[in-house]
């Protein structure tokens, strides 16, 4: 028999009649965009998600697929001989690196705010578009300056991008349907790393009268300019305008999301909610966070090609040697997003991924330059632990918070300081390390442990902090037995559970 649910219950033994202020702190806050009783089946739903993963998530995956390519691509492009052909001086790729992320780290906040403010139909396609025309420009580049000039304007379309679709799925999806979705995009970086190698490895081979590293980034930029125009128009930019939903599902879309997501649906910008996160003390703690396990990404995506040419194979081969460590990394990734999701729990899966990136880091660190194959070992577990954690992190930061421009804030602010490793990696992965890396090894692994000290400490207390909760109100609820639409006033009801 179908069980029928509706949107506020499932909250306690008792009826959702029962949450009361003066018994359990809670408030329920109405919308007048949702009827707040609807009722559907078990089988509606899961109906519903179909239909929203069939229509968004392949499109997604290859938005943020072409995103990797054209960040990846200039590991490849450096094995190819650009910096010899370009003239870069000492140090030159690191200070492209540096630049980039210029721009590209520190207009994450505004690029997500503008997101927020336009809708994601206009900005997510048009940076697309924006950095696939820079990717073009890349290859007619003829000198180091120009190079600087271009990895500048490409970091600009690229900033807002992953956190803009980071808030835009969490408009259809709920806090426990999140992992697995941004799972489906985030497994693309390391994808595009493998992708990246196989093409490179074909086109590296090509006589032309363009360098391979030419080819290479004006067939990844031209795709992403086409795939933007079509995404354009194909993608669904909301619930109440997605042509494929009927209109009942359309209700039960809102009313899944304000039961299990945000306090409110379809609202409008405003700067004094989205700026309230920095009033929590736990923020701060993510931004850490965030910090830290950004370095050993920026590690993976721009220096595991280098790290693989310590095995002195030819250039060809190297590119081809980083397929594997990747696609193993794109895997794990993806299953551990599942258990994630499945279990209802982050925490301990974040920490997980860590100690992976610590163990490989310090294998590396240690073993000898003629030790190849434990050293191709280590850089398995580094690419398998060092993807994970941006779908885990930004899933668990977005879970515990109800407001959509508190979300925007978090994941834009908290997506910029990730970025802000590769000014840590870029700088410490310099050619006089070459070719173990030593030193820039031993600082990855100690900024990982550091990572993994932060996100046990953090989810301590949260798991602390949901039982003295409970011991006041006399109930064992977790943070799926509240609705998100009762929590206007975020952790501060005291019927608020942290999901951790």
């Amino acid at each position: 028999m179908s069980s029928v649910r509706k949107s506020q219950d499932n909250v306690s033994p008792s009826s959702q009649d029962d949450l009361v202020p003066n018994k359990t702190g809670l408030t329920l806050v109405g919308s007048s965009e949702v009827n707040n009783n609807v009722a559907y089946t078990e089988e509606e739903k899961k109906a519903l998600v179909r239909k929203l993963d069939w229509h968004i998530l392949p499109f997604i995956f290859w938005c943020y697929l072409f995103n990797s390519l054209d960040r990846n691509n200039i590991s490849n492009a450096k094995s190819d001989g650009m910096t010899i052909d370009l003239n870069f001086p000492a140090n030159g790729y690191a200070t492209m690196l540096t630049v980039f992320n210029v721009t590209f780290a520190g207009l994450g906040v505004p690029g997500v705010m503008l997101t927020r403010f336009v809708g994601p139909r206009w900005t997510i396609p048009g940076y697309m578009i924006g950095w696939g025309a820079m990717a073009m420009f890349n290859a007619a580049c003829k000198n180091f300056a120009s190079v600087l000039v271009v990895r500048l304007l490409l970091g600009v379309f690229e900033a807002g991008f992953a956190a803009s679709l980071i808030f835009y799925l969490t408009t259809f999806y709920t806090r426990g349907e999140l992992g697995g979705r941004i799972a489906a995009f985030y497994s693309c970086q390391p994808l595009a790393g493998a992708f990246s190698g196989l093409l490179a490895y074909g086109v590296f081979q090509m006589d032309s009268a363009l360098k391979g590293w030419q080819i290479l980034m004006l067939i990844e930029g031209a795709f992403t300019v086409a795939f933007a125009v079509l995404t354009a128009f194909m993608l669904p930019w909301s619930t109440d305008s997605a042509k494929f939903l009927s209109d009942r599902e359309k209700e039960i879309a809102r009313a899944r999301i304000l039961k299990d997501g945000s306090t409110a649906t379809n609202t409008k910008f405003k700067p004094e909610t989205f700026f309230q996160p920095l009033k929590d003390w736990k923020f701060y703690i993510f931004a850490l966070i965030a910090i830290c396990y950004g370095v050993a990404a920026t590690v993976a995506s721009n220096f595991l090609t280098q790290i693989i040419e310590r095995f002195g194979y030819s250039t060809v081969k190297t590119n081809l040697y980083t397929v594997a460590p990747y696609a193993c990394g794109a895997l794990v990734l993806a299953l551990t997003a599942w258990s994630s999701d499945r279990f209802r729990e982050r925490g301990l899966h974040l920490a997980s991924a860590l100690v992976l990136v610590i163990i490989g880091c310090l294998l590396l660190a240690c073993l000898p330059a003629s030790s190849t194959g434990p050293a191709y070992f280590a850089t398995f577990l580094i690419t398998m632990g060092a993807y994970t954690p941006s779908c885990l992190f930004h899933t668990w930061h977005q879970c515990n918070e109800p407001s959509e421009d508190g979300r925007a804030f978090r994941v834009g602010m908290l997506t910029f300081l990730a970025n802000t490793g590769t000014f840590v990696s870029a700088n410490i992965f310099l050619d006089k390390w070459a070719p173990r890396y030593v030193i820039p090894l031993a600082v990855t692994c100690g900024v990982e442990a550091l990572a993994l000290v932060l996100v046990l400490g953090l989810r301590m207390y949260m798991t602390l902090d949901n039982r003295r909760r409970n011991k006041r109100q006399g109930v064992n609820w977790q943070s799926k037995d509240v609705p998100t639409e009762a929590l206007v006033d975020g952790p501060a009801n005291p019927s608020f559970r942290h999901f951790y």
